[in-house]
């Protein structure tokens, strides 16, 4: 009964683990073993609360991995074939563990700084100190304890500049590059809100171009000037919503729908896991931007609804294909 648990354990965190999980534990793996040497399979799977079989495949994945050139002298050189001893013997550059990113650093501050607060005593509150301290000095630098979630996340001083402009009531007029039309076009905005979603700043505004509520992705702003601040322009304009319309879609795509779905979790509401594949459930506002990220999947997708949309793929595509007649 024991072992029947525990491989209903292993096989159910398998099926919810990602694609990032397994690359990010596999980037591990190596500098592990190496510092590591001997350690059986289990042994490793223990340590990354992991199954050996899932331990296995990593390996016998990375053993095909190395620097450009791919030849039995760039490959990764591991020694697994005996369960019980594995070992690397040529590393290449993955010798060393993985460091810390700057956004890592400043959560890891920035929650020790909140558990500092909490302390139960002076020398528990030292400790988180000294520990704080050391995550510091990995950026070379001193770090504020108060932290700027914005500039942490957002390599961007336009993140800044917009969210200063909310604050102060303050248009802003900005060069805009469109990802959907491939367009470059100058916009002024009454900026509402700032937000972050995976690393990547977002502003909503009122755009005065089309009258209408709008969200823009920091990243694409070529440039951005302050403008007239109005305290009650809001209020002039009444309570708007925006008119952006959302369509529910549903895709049929192959094994490789895991992909897609992990790519665009943001519009995902749920899948289903079929014989062939996924079948695919978003909602989205329909444009140019979501007819090339179909036509951009390297493997057969298919648009079970809209029609509408479906009928404008195969048009599309009728198209593209004229061009090689």
């Amino acid at each position: 009964m024991n072992l029947e648990r525990y491989f209903r354990r292993s096989c159910e965190k398998a099926m919810k683990e990602t694609a990032l999980e397994r690359v990010a534990r596999a980037l591990d793996l190596i500098p592990f073993i190496s510092q590591n040497p001997g350690l059986s399979v289990v042994e490793i799977a223990d340590r990354f609360h992991s199954t050996p079989t899932q331990i296995s495949k990593d390996l016998s994945l990375l053993h095909m991995c190395g620097l450009p050139g791919y030849s039995h002298l760039e490959l990764l050189d591991i020694d697994y074939e005996d369960p019980r001893y594995v070992a690397v013997r040529d590393a290449q550059v993955l010798n060393r563990p993985r460091t810390f990113s700057q956004i890592e650093v400043l959560t890891l501050v920035l929650g020790l700084n909140m558990l500092e607060e909490v302390a139960t005593s002076d020398s528990e509150g030292t400790a988180i100190s000294n520990l704080r301290d050391r995550f510091s000095g990995i950026l070379n630098e001193e770090i504020s304890r108060t932290v700027s979630i914005a500039d942490g996340l957002v390599d961007s001083p336009l993140a800044t500049e917009i969210s200063g402009a909310i604050t102060r009531f303050q248009f802003v007029t900005m060069e805009y590059v469109s990802a959907s039309s491939d367009s470059r076009s100058a916009k002024e905005v009454y900026p509402l809100e700032i937000y972050f979603n995976d690393g990547i700043g977002y502003f909503t505004g009122y755009a005065l171009d089309v009258d209408a509520l709008r969200t823009f992705r920091i990243d694409r702003i070529v440039s951005l000037k302050l403008g007239e601040i109005n305290l009650k322009f809001m209020e002039s304009v009444g309570n708007v919503q925006s008119d952006e319309i959302m369509i529910e879609m549903e895709l049929l795509t192959g094994k490789d729908g895991i992909f897609f779905i992990e790519k665009h979790n943001e519009i995902v509401t749920s899948f289903e896991e079929t014989a062939d594949g996924f079948q695919i459930y978003l909602k989205v506002s329909p444009g140019e931007w979501i007819i090339r990220t179909l036509l951009s999947w390297q493997s057969k997708v298919t648009v079970v609804r809209p029609e509408s949309l479906a009928f404008t793929l195969r048009a599309r595509i009728a198209s593209a294909l004229k061009n090689y007649e």
